[in-house]
C-alpha cells in the first residue's frame, strides 16, 4: 500500500516502561502518554507541568533586559499625567498589543494616543513620517511607546527624541546583528536582545507588552497608586495575549504555552464585548474558543483590517466596552474579511503559476512577483506557498509609496532562520525586518533578480535542516481503541500551534463507509470500536473513487471532538488517504 509519511521510531523496552509508567501515574491513555514521551515530557513532573500550565508560572518581569526602566518611565508618565503616544503595527500582534496598552492605561484615567500605521500607504513600523505626525499632536515633553516594531529604527528613534518624547522600545523581531546598531531609546525591551536572560525569548509583541503591564502595574501598586485590592486584573487582558500570540505563529510551549492557555479560557468567556460580538458573527456560539479557530476564523478576520488599510476598525471593536457598537463593528470587519478573500483569490492563481514553474526548474525556494498585486494578501500568500510546496516563500508587489520599490513579506517553516537568510542577502535589501518565521522587506525592481539569486544560495546554506514534505504520523491505532476517551484527553495537549503541532494518528487497512462528496470535500465514516464515527477530509473529494471502492486504505487523521447545544460528538478528519490506486 503506497504512502509517504514517516512513523515514530520503536520504543526501547526502557523506554515503554517509562511511558507505561507516565500513563500510570497521570491516569492518561496510553497513546497519550507515548505522545508526551516522545515531544521530550520524559517524567511525570514535566508532563503535568505542560499539561496544567499555571500563571504562577511565569517568569518574572524583572529577567526581561530593559523592563524595570521602561516600567519606571511609564509609571512616571502616569504620575505627572504626560502625554502617552502608542506606535503599533497593522497586524494582530500590533493591533492587540496596542489595545492591550491602551486598555491598562485607560484604567489609570489617561487617554493615550494610538498609532496604527497603513499597510497599504505606509512603510513598516516606525518612519520618520510616524514620528513628525505624532509629535505634532501632542504637547512636549511626552512618552512614546512602540509595541511589536521600532527594534531597527535608530534613526528614527533618534528624531524622535530630538522632538522631546521620552522612547521606549518594546518589540520581539530580530535585533540588528550589531548591538551597536540597536536604537537609543530610554529604555529598550526585546527578549531577543544580546544580554537578556528571560526565558520566553520567542514572546509575541503582545506578550512583551503583557509583562510590561506586569512590572507596570506592580511600580503604581509600590507608588501607592492603587493598592493590591484595586489594582486591575490582568488575567481578564490574556484574551488580546492570546489572540496575538497565535495569529503570530509563535511557539505555543514555555511561556507562550501558559499566556494562550489561559487567554483562550478568557476569550470562552466571551467578557470583551468586541471578542463576543466576533464569536457570535463567525457562529462560534456555544464552544470554548481554541488555538484553531483564532487561528483560522477570528485572527483572519481582525488581521482583514489591517491588510486593507484600517487597523484602527479592529482596535475600535477590541476596546469598545458597548456591545451594540461591538456588533455593527464585527458586521464591517466581516465585510473586509470577505473583500480581503476575494482579493486573495484574484492574486492565488498568478502566484501558484510562478511557483509550480520554479519547482519544476528545481527551485528550492519561492521568490514571486507581480506589479500590481495587492500588499494586504502577499503574506497570505506566502502562507499558501509553504502549506503547497513546502518551501520557503517571499512575495512581492510594486511599492505604491516609492516608485521602483518593490514590497515583500516572507514566510518560512522550521529548519530555516528567515531573518538569517534575509540578511545573507542585505546586499540586495533597502529594509527589512522579521523573525524566523516571517519577514518584511523592500528591494529595488531593478535588483529582484539577483536577489532572488543570493536568497537561494541563502537557503541552501542554511536550510539544511528543512524538514521533508512527508507526513509525520504520532501514533499507529486500532480500530478497538476507546476513540471518545483519546479525543477527550486529546484536549489536555492544546492549544495546538506552532512548536506543539496537533498530533497526526494512523489507522492502517481499514475500509471507509458512507463515501460520498460535499463540493470538494469527501465525507466518509469510520467503523471504529464496534461503531461509526463520521468523518471529512476537507478538498479531498478527488480521491472519492479510492476511498469508495470498499478496498482497504490507510487513513491518516486527526481527531475532533466538538460540542453542539451541549451535546459533544467526536469526528475523524482526513489528512491522507492512502490506497493502492492513490498514494496521494
Amino acid at each position: 500500500m503506497a504512502g509517504e509519511w514517516t512513523l515514530p521510531l520503536p520504543l526501547s523496552q526502557a523506554e515503554a516502561a517509562s511511558c507505561k509508567q507516565l500513563a500510570a501515574d497521570l491516569q492518561l491513555p496510553p497513546v497519550i502518554a507515548e505522545i508526551l514521551f516522545r515531544r521530550g515530557f520524559t517524567s511525570a513532573e514535566t508532563a503535568q507541568r505542560f499539561l496544567q500550565p499555571q500563571l504562577a508560572d511565569l517568569p518574572a518581569p524583572s529577567a526581561m533586559k530593559g523592563l524595570d526602566k521602561a516600567a519606571e518611565l511609564l509609571a512616571e508618565a502616569v504620575v505627572q499625567r504626560r502625554q502617552i503616544v502608542i506606535h503599533g503595527d497593522y497586524d494582530v500582534d500590533g493591533i492587540t498589543a496596542t489595545v492591550l496598552l491602551a486598555d491598562f492605561l485607560r484604567k489609570t484615567g489617561l487617554e493615550p494616543i494610538c498609532h496604527l500605521p497603513n499597510r497599504l500607504t505606509d512603510e513598516y513600523g516606525l518612519t520618520m513620517k510616524s514620528v513628525a505626525v505624532l509629535a505634532a499632536q501632542v504637547a512636549m515633553p511626552a512618552l512614546l511607546i512602540t509595541v511589536d516594531c521600532g527594534i531597527s529604527t535608530p534613526q528614527e528613534v533618534r528624531r524622535a527624541k530630538d522632538l522631546g518624547f521620552t522612547v521606549i522600545i518594546t518589540d520581539h523581531h530580530q535585533p540588528p546583528a550589531d548591538p551597536a546598531d540597536l536604537p537609543q531609546a530610554d529604555a529598550v525591551v526585546n527578549p531577543r536582545q544580546a544580554g537578556c536572560a528571560f526565558a520566553g525569548g520567542e514572546l509575541a509583541g503582545v506578550g512583551v507588552a503583557f509583562f510590561l503591564l506586569m512590572a507596570l502595574r506592580r511600580n503604581l501598586v509600590n507608588r501607592g497608586w492603587w493598592t493590591q485590592d484595586k489594582m486591575p486584573n490582568l488575567r481578564d487582558s490574556l484574551d488580546l495575549a492570546a489572540l496575538g500570540t497565535i495569529a503570530d505563529v509563535m511557539p505555543l510551549t514555555g511561556v507562550n504555552r501558559v499566556l494562550v492557555r489561559a487567554g483562550l479560557e478568557v476569550i470562552s468567556g466571551r467578557g470583551r464585548p468586541g471578542i463576543a460580538a466576533l464569536c457570535e458573527r463567525t457562529g462560534l456560539r456555544e464552544d470554548s474558543v481554541s488555538a484553531e479557530h483564532v487561528a483560522y476564523q477570528l485572527g483572519p478576520r481582525i488581521n482583514a483590517a489591517g491588510r486593507l488599510g484600517n487597523p484602527q476598525l479592529a482596535a475600535d471593536l477590541l476596546l469598545t466596552q458597548d456591545m451594540g457598537a461591538a456588533a455593527v463593528l464585527a458586521e464591517e470587519l466581516e465585510a473586509a474579511n470577505i473583500l480581503r478573500r476575494e482579493l486573495e483569490a484574484e492574486v492565488l492563481e498568478a502566484a501558484l503559476q510562478q511557483a509550480e514553474q520554479q519547482v519544476a526548474a528545481g527551485q528550492g525556494s519561492l521568490v514571486l512577483q507581480g506589479p500590481d498585486w495587492h500588499p494586504g494578501v502577499i503574506g497570505i500568500i506566502a502562507a499558501r506557498m509553504i502549506d503547497r510546496f513546502h518551501l520557503p516563500a517571499l512575495v512581492f508587489t510594486g511599492d505604491s509609496g516609492q516608485e521602483g520599490m518593490l514590497k515583500g513579506s516572507g514566510r518560512s517553516l522550521p529548519g530555516l532562520n528567515l531573518h538569517q537568510a534575509l540578511e545573507q542577502c542585505k546586499a540586495w535589501i533597502v529594509h527589512f525586518g522579521g523573525h524566523a518565521m516571517a519577514a518584511g522587506l523592500t528591494v529595488r525592481n531593478e535588483d529582484l533578480a539577483q536577489f532572488r539569486t543570493a536568497f537561494a544560495e541563502a537557503v541552501r546554506t542554511l536550510g539544511g535542516g528543512l524538514p521533508k514534505a512527508d507526513l509525520r504520523i504520532d501514533a499507529v491505532l486500532d480500530e478497538q481503541m476507546n476513540f471518545r476517551e483519546l479525543a477527550s484527553s486529546l484536549q489536555l495537549l492544546e492549544p495546538f500551534g506552532q512548536g506543539n503541532p496537533e498530533p497526526v494518528f494512523l489507522l492502517r487497512n481499514i475500509r471507509l463507509r458512507e463515501v460520498n462528496t460535499l463540493r470538494e470535500h469527501l465525507r466518509f465514516a469510520v467503523p471504529l470500536n464496534g461503531g461509526l464515527v463520521k468523518g471529512i477530509g476537507f478538498f479531498m473529494a478527488a480521491q472519492f473513487e479510492a476511498a469508495a471502492e470498499g478496498g482497504a486504505v490507510d487513513l491518516a487523521f486527526r481527531l475532533k471532538e466538538s460540542s453542539y447545544r451541549g451535546v459533544s460528538r467526536v469526528e475523524v478528519h482526513a489528512v491522507a488517504i492512502f490506497s493502492d490506486k492513490n498514494s496521494a
